[in-house]
């Protein structure tokens, strides 16, 4: 009798315990549906103020060009008018109409170069997602190209460890056959732990650990894949960085805005020639 007692209260332990965990499991995983959403949420707004901002540049610019078309046509309309003026006055006029062309070629070289650094930008992030597939989360944030490797695919189920794990090499190895076929983009590798505790002297804190997370991401790109080190750099951003509950490795490549303006620079240039 006292055995069947004894094994009835084991078993009503073990049950209690059960649900209790997966009822802590299920909150968790609601608790992450709900930052997540939120995180969402707050893209999706940004996006829609930037798609706001660019459409109200648009217009302003297709208003710009309409009034310098106009302007330009009453001009032209009115030249006969102005055969008796000195010949100061005629180059005068004439410098006008030249200047209102440059700006039409000016914002024409302005477009030219958006739409070719947006084209940039499609081409990399669909080289990556051809690459990657769903090992990692791919997206544009900020005109950059980010991919996102939660850190227990990178350094295992220890959130303090600093050291790859074997089977990250795989994803790694396709990120950088990616990144070596263009070899013109820049890489920051941006390390977001969140240890709990540091009771080993070998790490100070979520700082420390972030950084020597980044540091062995780029550190195998470069050794083991060929990566050009003069194209990577390291972040860390510890506890801080992510919004997330899982603490993940985001590599960004960079957008590189200097060759944008030079791109445009270069589009006037041309433009002045013809």
């Amino acid at each position: 009798m006292r055995r069947i007692i004894l094994f009835a209260t084991v078993l009503f332990i073990s049950t209690t315990s059960l649900q209790a965990q997966k009822k802590k499991d299920l909150l968790d995983e609601i608790d992450k549906l709900r930052k997540e959403l939120k995180t969402t949420k707050g893209q999706l707004n940004d996006s829609r103020k930037k798609e706001k901002a660019t459409l109200t540049q648009v217009e302003t610019m297709e208003t710009q060009v309409k009034d310098l078309k106009e302007t330009n046509a009453s001009l032209l309309s009115n030249m006969g008018s102005f055969t008796e003026l000195s010949k100061k006055k005629a180059q005068n006029l004439e410098k006008s109409l030249e200047s209102l062309q440059e700006k039409d070629k000016q914002i024409k070289s302005i477009n030219d170069a958006i739409g070719k650094g947006d084209s940039i930008k499609l081409a990399t992030l669909t080289v990556f997602k051809q690459a990657l597939g769903n090992d990692a989360k791919i997206g544009v944030q900020n005109g950059a190209v980010i991919l996102t490797v939660p850190n227990v695919v990178l350094f295992g189920d220890n959130d303090k460890n600093v050291t790859l794990q074997d089977k990250a090499k795989g994803i790694l190895g396709k990120i950088a056959t990616a990144l070596n076929a263009k070899p013109d983009l820049k890489i920051l590798v941006e390390g977001n732990s969140n240890a709990l505790n540091f009771k080993d002297k070998s790490l100070s804190d979520n700082w420390d650990l972030s950084s020597k997370q980044a540091s062995a991401v780029v550190r195998a790109l470069q050794k083991d894949f060929k990566v050009d080190p003069k194209r990577m750099s390291v972040l860390g951003k510890s506890e801080y960085g992510s919004d997330s509950i899982e603490t993940v490795t985001r590599i960004i490549i960079d957008p590189k805005f200097d060759e944008f303006y030079g791109l445009v620079k270069e589009n006037m240039k041309n433009a002045t020639k013809g």
